[in-house]
């Protein structure tokens, strides 16, 4: 598990940056259809957890079952970064990570509430991070193998 969490740091340090970026713009009073289109932690998760089982495939010759695991800890790493935002949220003011709309809700709803479905969220986007890690581990094999480089003895 450790090769695989130190395998997914670059994608766990995009997921930082759009979490910082998120909590950036509004706190600079952007509006959350704004900052959503720029920073949407969920579209970075997925398209991630396409990609890296992919490359894993590939390049780290990963199994099916290691890249499903590597698609559901980029899906945890960003599920715990939302929650943890929301969690801020209700300390720091009202973020992106706590409007309404984020939460699938009408109206502005308490901690834990709020907590209750970023809980069902983390539960629901990691099996999405898994089912696009299968998508992405089947679409590997397409991925050209590595050419030696120049100079190197075959």
């Amino acid at each position: 598990m450790r090769e695989k969490a130190q395998f997914i740091t670059m994608p766990a340090l995009l997921l930082l940056i759009f979490f910082l970026g998120k909590l950036i713009m509004s706190q600079v009073g952007a509006t959350y259809e704004v900052g959503v289109q720029i920073f949407s932690l969920f579209t970075l998760q997925v398209h991630l957890a396409i990609l890296w089982p992919a490359f894993a495939r590939r390049y780290k010759g990963y199994s099916l079952w290691q890249g499903i695991q590597v698609g559901v800890m980029i899906a945890l790493v960003s599920q715990v970064l939302i929650m943890f935002g929301t969690g801020l949220s209700y300390i720091i003011g009202d973020t992106h990570f706590n409007n309404p709309v984020a939460l699938n809700q009408e109206g502005p709803v308490g901690f834990l509430t709020a907590m209750g479905i970023r809980m069902g969220g983390l539960v629901v986007n990691s099996i999405i991070g898994g089912v696009a890690a299968i998508i992405g581990w089947t679409m590997g094999a397409l991925i050209p193998p590595r050419e030696p480089a120049a100079g190197s003895q075959m």
